[in-house]
C-alpha cells in the first residue's frame, strides 16, 4: 500500500509543476499576442520620426507634419524650444509670409505634440526663431561647420529622408 500512496504522491507532484508550466507558457503566449495586437505597429517606432511617439500624440504629429511640411521640411520640434513652437502656432505671420494659423482642437493636438517632443528654455535665455540662433539646434550638431545660411529646406543635403521626417540617417560624408 506504501508504493501505490508513494506512486500517486508522486504523480500529483509532478502533475503540479507540468500544470504550473503550461499556466506560465499559456500567460506568456497571450500577454506576446495580446501586445502586438493592442500596440499599431509604428506607435513606437523609429522610422517616421527622430523620437518615438505614442499613439496619443501620433495625430499632432501628422497634423504638424502636413500642415508645417506643405511649405518647407517640417523640423523635429527637439530643434527649438516649446515657447518658439507656441508663438510660431498663434502667429499668423510665418517668417514674412501670412498663413492661416492652425484652429482648435488641431491646434491643440500640434501643441500638445510639440510641447512633448520640444525642449525647455533657460531660466534667462531669448527665445529662439532661427535654427541658427537656437542651442538645441547646434547641440544636435556639433560638429557641423554651416558654410551658408540654415534653412530647414537645407536639411536634406546631409538628412536625405527629411522630407520623410526621417533625420536619423545621414549622407555618407557624415557616417
Amino acid at each position: 500500500m506504501m508504493r501505490i500512496g508513494h506512486k500517486i504522491k508522486g504523480i500529483k507532484w509532478r502533475s503540479r509543476w507540468l500544470v504550473l508550466a503550461l499556466i506560465f507558457l499559456w500567460s506568456m503566449g497571450l500577454g506576446w499576442a495580446l501586445s502586438t495586437l493592442h500596440a499599431p505597429a509604428n506607435s513606437l517606432t523609429f522610422t517616421k520620426s527622430v523620437d518615438p511617439v505614442p499613439e496619443k500624440h501620433q495625430f499632432g504629429e501628422e497634423l504638424y507634419r502636413e500642415t508645417c511640411g506643405s511649405c518647407h521640411i517640417a523640423l523635429p520640434p527637439a530643434v527649438m524650444p516649446a515657447q518658439t513652437w507656441a508663438d510660431l502656432l498663434q502667429d499668423s505671420q510665418h517668417y514674412g509670409v501670412n498663413v492661416r494659423p492652425l484652429l482648435d482642437p488641431g491646434r491643440r493636438l500640434v501643441w500638445n505634440y510639440m510641447q512633448t517632443f520640444s525642449r525647455p528654455l533657460l531660466k534667462d535665455e531669448a527665445t529662439p526663431y532661427r535654427l541658427r540662433t537656437s542651442r538645441f539646434f547646434k547641440a544636435l550638431h556639433p560638429q557641423v561647420k554651416f558654410t551658408e545660411p540654415i534653412h530647414p529646406d537645407g536639411c536634406i543635403s546631409c538628412h536625405p529622408s527629411a522630407k520623410d521626417f526621417n533625420f536619423r540617417p545621414v549622407s555618407p560624408e557624415w557616417q
